[in-house]
C-alpha cells in the first residue's frame, strides 16, 4: 500500500496532520496536510505501517 491509498481511505480530511515517519522508527520525515508538497512527496512510498489518532492525526511509517 502507498501513501496515497490511506488518503483514500477517507481517514484523512483537510484538517487531518499527516507525520511521516521512517518506517517503525520515530524519525519525522514531513509534517503537515495532505496537500502541502512535502507531505505530497510521499504519496508514492511504500508504507510500512500507520496508525491515525482520535485527535485527527495519523502517522505513517514509509519503507526505506
Amino acid at each position: 500500500m502507498t501513501a496515497e491509498k490511506i488518503n483514500e481511505t477517507g481517514l484523512i480530511d483537510d484538517n487531518t496532520e499527516i507525520v511521516i515517519r521512517e518506517g517503525e522508527g520515530f524519525g519525522t520525515l514531513a509534517r503537515g496536510t495532505w496537500y502541502q508538497d512535502d507531505i505530497l512527496a510521499y504519496s508514492d512510498h511504500e508504507v510500512e505501517s500507520f496508525t491515525w489518532q482520535d485527535d485527527n492525526q495519523i502517522y505513517i511509517g514509509v519503507k526505506a
